[in-house]
Order: C-alpha cells, then sequence, then structure tokens
C-alpha cells in the first residue's frame, strides 16, 4: 500500500524542503546545494542531513518560525514529524494494507504504507525477512517512512524467521499492530 497521490506528492514538497533548511542553517554537507530540487542524490547524503532534525526536534519549530505563513494543514503535518519512531526493524512481510516491520529493540509491530512506491517494489527481490534502519511516522492516518531506509546486508535464516513470524502473529491475534501513533 502507498499513500494517495494527493498525500504522496505534499509528503516530499513539505519534507523536502524542510531538509534544505536544516542543511543551509547547520552546514551539514556543502556539496549539497538543495535537495528539494536536485536529481540523483546519494541517500546515505540526504540522510545525514534528516539525522539532524530527528536528534534535535526544536529544528522543526525553528522551521515553522521562519515559515509561518504556511497553511495550517501544512503546519500540522510538518509538526507532526517530530513524534516518530526511529530503530533498527525487521521487515517481515508485505500485505494489501502495508508492510509489516518488527522492532529489533522491543520487538512492536508496526505496519508501514509507502509514500510513493510500496514497499515491495522499493525491495524487490530482497530476501525477507530484511533487516533496516529507519525511522516511521504518522502521516494522515496511516504510518510512513522518512524515506531514507538503511538496509543491511545480512540474512534472516530459519529458527530467527520462525520466531519473527510468531512475534507478528501473536501481535496480530492480541490487535497489538501499530498503525499510527
Amino acid at each position: 500500500m502507498t499513500l494517495s497521490q494527493e498525500d504522496g506528492e505534499p509528503y516530499y514538497k513539505l519534507w523536502l524542503p524542510l531538509l534544505d533548511f536544516v542543511n543551509k542553517k547547520h552546514r551539514i554537507n556543502s556539496k549539497m546545494k538543495s535537495i528539494a530540487t536536485a536529481k540523483g542524490l546519494d541517500p546515505a547524503d540526504v540522510k545525514e542531513v534528516a539525522n539532524k532534525p530527528w536528534s534535535d526536534v526544536t529544528i522543526i519549530d525553528d522551521y515553522l518560525k521562519e515559515n509561518e505563513d504556511f497553511p495550517e494543514e501544512h503546519k500540522e503535518i510538518i509538526r507532526s514529524r517530530k513524534r516518530r519512531i526511529q530503530g533498527k526493524f525487521l521487515m517481515e512481510r508485505h500485505l494489501k494494507k502495508g508492510t509489516i516491520f518488527i522492532s529489533l529493540e522491543n520487538e512492536e509491530v508496526y505496519q508501514v504504507s509507502g509514500i510513493i512506491s510500496g514497499w515491495e517494489e522499493m525491495f524487490f527481490g530482497a530476501p525477507m525477512p530484511l533487516m533496516l534502519e529507519a525511522t516511521f511516522m504518522s502521516f494522515r492516518d496511516v504510518f510512513i517512512s522518512d524515506g531514507l531506509v538503511m538496509p543491511y546486508n545480512i540474512q534472516v535464516l530459519g529458527g530467527m524467521k520462525r520466531i519473527y513470524k510468531d512475534v507478528y502473529m501473536a501481535a496480530k491475534k492480541n490487535g497489538r499492530i501499530h498503525r499510527t501513533l
């Protein structure tokens, strides 16, 4: 599952200028002049910039102060980025309504939608389950990522696969799959 076209485009239109603000204000990566208009950026470079507001969410408030003329709906979407879940996850399975991720820290289970492309499409052919580092946040009524996911080149086999399948099945049975914050 992915966001609708009406939601996917505004997500990037609001997220990328925020990253430009962060990069310019905190001088994180001088070789990236404009994230919002650039073509073919290295995701690791963008991740370096995105980590700054995740480590200090007051930067988001600073950005909103400089953009007081934004519509209230846009301000709320930007403000919502302060609430997120970060960590290492296991991408366990793809469902019609989103992809299942299990936190490797606490075994919480999350159902996460893609933004413009589905997770299955983004990681086509990757062995499942897949370990990765990600940041998830609510967008309207679903979880999405910040678009900067870093997979690990680690294959999960046999017993570990079964353990995480059991974690998912227990969460499903007990209604403990998180779909939004």
